[in-house]
């Protein structure tokens, strides 16, 4: 059941005026399809007003472009059907495809231009000198919808984005605090388990309500490079946090008096707040003591490795907090750094599939003919709504690793939604006269559905049943019920339905340990390409990409089963080895000679490793590449090196081998030759 909380009902009025204003409006200019507003104004409507009109832009772009394509393909291949199909089925899956490239509400422009060009290309065969007409009503209609929604939820009692967006980043730079305090007082794993899941949990939820911040009406909205900067920082907290824990681990209960006193001190920081002001001197102290430990045994070299850790999680938490402040009073300054930054803040990519995209988009493309097919061949008159129900389905649930169980249930609660529609159309219907009564007997099933769209786990069936329900009344000026025409009209849509789903399970539907290792071997095959660059990228973004991928993979590994052997993979294993890459990478820069050499060695083992791992073949002895990071440590530990370089060498150095061999003997460092 829905909750009943203040937000849910006042969406599930707010939704259901703007669909009865919108159908208000198509009848009284006299619009051919008036329910097609409604509808839109349903499938329009957000939780949070901002990202109401950003889908509202979206949605309109997507429509105006999905219109022209179907004039521009109907009448020039009207009198060649199977041309005219295999045009409209590839304009589907060439948009589906390079929608999936983009997982921002972005890819919502080319998903709706594909469905949209069917939706209106394919009933007009029949009547092809009237496509131009079909399609300006279509975007007129559409339009109706989504002005209507964007006006009721912007007006009536909004919900910004920018102050959920707030809470949530407050919320996250606590889980923040909480994590590096239960890593630094040795908390148990389960704590850690349950911190880093949170955390990289809402990393890509955050990216994705920013991306409608341009769109919010407070004044949050004007500090997006404050939101980019400061999800950057939290992005950098989960590799350097899960870091530290790992030499926490290594080092258990820490004995060195002054790394003792080190770890107390950042303690109490981050209990007084985590102020930036003393964090700059604490972070001063931190390298300082680091740089004394150089050169000596493998527990120094661990407490080394764990000061500079240290340093760099001071850093990162004392940024957060200081942005965190500059949003919650945009007039608060920042130090000329992180002004800097926040001017500079990209929008990071998130992981995209290119095969796996490419492949989406055939299967939509032979789902949209193969109907097309039972169309033409059975002489079906109403059968145009079998290619379109096969696109609009495809390309709802292309994202997902099976899409056949979401269209499925889809359909299920379409078909539940017919009974109802039937009792409306020919009990309820022919009983009224006028628009007032038609709105109140409307409004009990579609207020009640409303209340289940807030919540992502009914809103799939919410939205079915609702969209089934107001498409089979096709609610008109004149009202006229033909049971033959409900039939037709809706047996179409489930012929689509089965094409559907018959192809997407031959050709694109796969297993949940499927897509877990597919993702798990594009993560290796980054890490082999990172090892064998000849610079380092930018350390945030190689984060985010990782930690995009790691919450893709998350719920993947957890619902594998006990029994399976993807349970004892790490995910936060590979990506402190990312970050540890890209800390050597950056350290070559300051080094030569034997040093470099070293380096150049271990970075080539561990791509060699990788690589390996991603073509599913036997990874290179553990013995051979150990010793490269061994003798790599031993040249970093002489006296005669440029200090920042081998700093930042022994750090990522000790990183790898702590996560690449983490039950090896100690290291016992050898004199260089």
């Amino acid at each position: 059941m829905p909750k009943f909380d203040r937000w849910t009902l006042l969406f599930s009025l707010n939704s259901f005026v703007a669909a009865m204003l919108a159908l208000w409006i198509g009848f009284a200019v006299g619009l051919p399809r008036p329910y097609w507003a409604m509808t839109t104004a349903y499938i329009v409507s957000q939780p949070l007003a901002g990202a109401v009109r950003s889908k509202a832009l979206y949605r309109v772009l997507g429509t105006v472009l999905g219109g022209a394509a179907a004039v521009a393909m109907v009448p020039n291949l009207v009198n060649a059907p199977v041309l005219l199909c295999l045009a409209l089925a590839l304009w589907v899956g060439a948009c589906l495809t390079i929608s999936l490239l983009d997982r921002t509400p972005r890819s919502y422009v080319l998903m709706l231009a594909g469905y949209t060009a069917a939706i209106i290309g394919f009933p007009a065969v029949s009547q092809p000198g009237a496509i131009f007409d079909l399609a300006v009503w279509r975007v007129v209609e559409i339009g109706l919808g989504i002005i209507c929604a964007t006006l009721v939820h912007s007006l009536v009692f909004p919900r910004p984005v920018g102050t959920v967006l707030r809470a949530r980043l407050g919320a996250w730079l606590g889980e923040a605090d909480r994590w590096a305090l239960d890593v630094l007082k040795g908390a148990d794993e389960q704590a850690f388990a349950r911190d880093r899941q949170h955390l990289a949990a809402a990393a890509s939820e955050i990216q994705m309500l920013a991306t409608h911040l341009p769109f919010d009406t407070t004044r949050l909205r004007e500090t997006t490079g404050v939101v980019r900067a400061l999800h950057e920082r939290l992005l950098i907290l989960i590799p350097l946090l899960s870091g530290l824990a790992d030499r926490m681990l290594a080092l258990k209960d820490v004995q060195d008096p002054a790394a003792r006193r080190a770890l107390d001190a950042v303690i109490a920081w981050i209990e007084a707040g985590a102020d930036r002001g003393p964090g700059l001197e604490l972070i001063d102290h931190l390298k300082a003591e680091a740089a004394t430990r150089r050169g000596g045994d493998w527990n120094a070299l661990l407490v080394e490795s764990l000061l500079v850790r240290l340093a760099e999680t001071v850093q990162a938490l004392g940024e957060g907090h200081a942005l965190m402040t500059r949003l919650a009073n945009p007039d608060a300054p920042l130090s000329p750094n992180l002004a800097a930054a926040t001017a500079n803040a990209a929008r990071r990519r998130m992981h995209s599939d290119l095969p796996l995209a490419l492949l989406s988009g055939a299967a939509a493309a032979i789902a949209v003919l193969l109907s097309c097919g039972i169309w033409i061949v059975s002489g079906w008159g109403d059968g145009a709504s079998a290619p379109v129900m096969a696109a609009v389905f495809c390309c709802f649930f292309a994202a997902m690793d099976d899409p056949v169980p979401a269209i499925r249930s889809f359909g299920i609660f379409t078909l539940v939604s017919l009974p109802l529609s039937a009792l409306y159309m020919f009990a309820v219907l022919p009983a009224i006269d006028g628009y007032p009564l038609l709105v109140l007997t409307l409004a009990p099933p579609l207020l009640f559905i409303g209340l289940f769209i807030p919540n992502p786990k009914t809103m799939g069936a919410a939205l079915a049943t609702l969209m089934g329900f107001c498409n089979a009344l096709a609610l008109q000026e004149t009202f006229s019920a033909d049971f033959a025409s409900f039939l037709n009209v809706n047996l179409g849509q489930f012929v689509g339905l089965g094409a559907a789903i018959f192809v997407t399970a031959a050709m694109r539907s796969m297993s949940i340990d499927a897509g877990a290792r597919r993702l798990l071997s594009r993560t290796w095959k980054n890490l082999a390409r990172l090892a064998r660059s000849s610079r380092a990228p930018e350390p945030a973004a190689f984060a985010a990409a990782l930690v995009d991928r790691l919450g893709l993979l998350t719920p993947k590994l957890a619902a594998v089963g006990p029994r399976h052997d993807l349970v004892g993979v790490d995910v936060l294993r590979d990506l402190r080895v990312g970050m540890n890459l890209v800390t050597v990478q950056t350290a070559r820069g300051d080094l030569s000679g034997p040093a470099r050499a070293s380096l150049d060695a271990v970075l080539d083992g561990v791509g060699d490793h990788y690589a390996a791992l991603s073509a599913g073949r036997r990874a290179p002895p553990h013995a051979e590449l150990l010793a490269k990071v061994d003798q790599a440590l031993s040249r970093l530990g002489e006296t005669a090196f440029v200090p920042n370089g081998a700093l930042g060498g022994v750090t990522g150095l000790v990183g790898l081998r702590r996560n690449l061999f983490p039950d090896a003997p100690a290291f016992n460092p050898e004199p260089a030759a």
